[in-house]
């Protein structure tokens, strides 16, 4: 292909070569008072030539620079101002959370050794964040490939991403893809526990727990924030376990096995029960939480109070809201609980009736903290709620 471009080249300027022959023309160029004309072949001589001695003054200086030791200076300082603002520019992209920016940036910025975990890491949320499943297990075998130090570090990345989101069954995916000896870490034992909890999959988590206090997770400042989960996760497992023995106690050999602080840890109870009730054990989270607000009266409690929905339950959870609201009728949040409850139940009117009441009792004109401000935002969607229902049964 090289060759037939030169001959096309050199067919061509014979053919523009013979026409200036015949009709050289002229070219003119004027400077101040200075003139120039010549014909265009000459024209066209006289720029190849200055083309010519500026080409060989560049290889000339560039060879003496070399020579010297001064380009490559030149060129290693140039490299790192422009690798600088790469990483500046992708910096600020990844505050921003443009994650696809920052890795096309820093794909073409000069990566020193120490901080090629970080291009791997701003490269793999990118993908993450596009879903591109495809891309990111090429990225994993490449990294397997030419950094296998640091593959282990970006599956836990990968991971701690994808249950973060909500997707527990790709992170355990990539998590099985860590060598069985790497497992033993307090990273790895966190992540997995982690999985199995939102995945419940109790009895692994249960034949798992050993490896998550013998590791130390929970004392591990990176899943502080997960902490209550775990822990309400052990207790779901301990419950499961029992239930095969007798359903009825089940959830009092959870709460006896967990340490004594986290009993009364109300986030830790309340994330518990939302396991218990996502699992269809209603009965069991009614009587853990009856038990719980019993010994302290808890919103968080509460709030997962109002999420019974079998009948049954359902009928006993309202009997129990109607007897505290005796004691605290002045309780958003139980009101709150009761409203919704009801309009579980299809009692719109007198849901509507403790909603109001809750409304009232808030106070929102007066007080604007973020709880108050949050609380408000689920009152009206439980009173939207009942006037949607109050419609659909009475159409005009």
């Amino acid at each position: 292909m090289r060759w037939l471009w030169i001959f096309f080249a050199a067919v061509v300027g014979a053919l523009v070569g013979s026409r200036l022959v015949q009709d050289p023309g002229y070219v003119l160029v004027r400077a101040g008072s200075w003139v120039v004309e010549s014909s265009i072949a000459a024209g066209v001589i006289a720029l190849l030539g200055v083309a010519l001695t500026v080409y060989l003054l560049g290889v000339g200086w560039r060879y003496v620079a070399t020579s010297l030791g001064l380009y490559d200076r030149w060129r290693s300082a140039r490299q790192h101002v422009k690798s600088s603002d790469l990483w500046q520019r992708a910096v600020t992209d990844v505050v921003a959370g443009n994650w696809s920016s920052a890795a096309g940036l820093l794909a073409t910025a000069v990566t020193p050794a120490d901080r090629q975990l970080e291009v791997l890491l701003v490269r793999a949320r990118a993908l993450c964040q596009r879903e591109d499943n495809q891309e990111l297990a090429a990225l994993l075998v490449k990294t397997r490939t030419d950094f296998p130090e640091l593959v282990n570090e970006l599956i836990f990345a990968i991971a701690r991403w994808q249950l973060s989101e909500g997707d527990a069954r790709s992170a355990l995916v990539h998590l099985s893809q860590v060598a069985e000896s790497d497992r033993a870490s307090r990273v790895w034992s966190g992540l997995y526990a982690w999985g199995c909890v939102e995945l419940m999959q109790w009895e692994s988590l249960q034949g798992h727990w050993l490896s998550v206090e013998k590791n130390g997770v929970l004392k591990d400042d990176a899943f502080r924030a997960q902490m209550p989960l775990l822990r309400a996760g052990k207790a779901m497992a301990d419950s499961v376990v029992a239930d095969e023995a007798d359903s009825q106690v089940s959830w009092r050999t959870g709460l006896k096995r967990l340490p004594k602080k986290w009993r009364s840890d109300s986030n830790t109870l309340a994330l518990w029960a939302g396991l218990l009730m996502n699992s269809g054990r209603e009965f069991a989270a009614f009587e853990l939480l009856d038990h719980s607000l019993t010994k302290d009266w808890q919103p968080a409690l509460l709030r997962q109070f109002r999420r019974f929905s079998q009948p049954k339950i359902l009928g006993m959870a309202i009997e129990k809201a109607d007897t505290w609201l005796k004691k605290r009728a002045d309780d958003a949040e139980l009101l709150l609980a009761l409203g919704s409850l009801m309009n579980t139940n299809n009692q719109q009117a007198q849901a509507r009736k403790h909603l109001l009441k809750a409304v009232q009792v808030l106070g929102l004109s007066v007080n604007g903290s973020q709880n108050a401000q949050g609380l408000e935002g689920r009152i009206l969607t439980e009173l939207g709620r009942s006037m949607i229902a109050s419609e659909q049964e009475n159409p005009q």
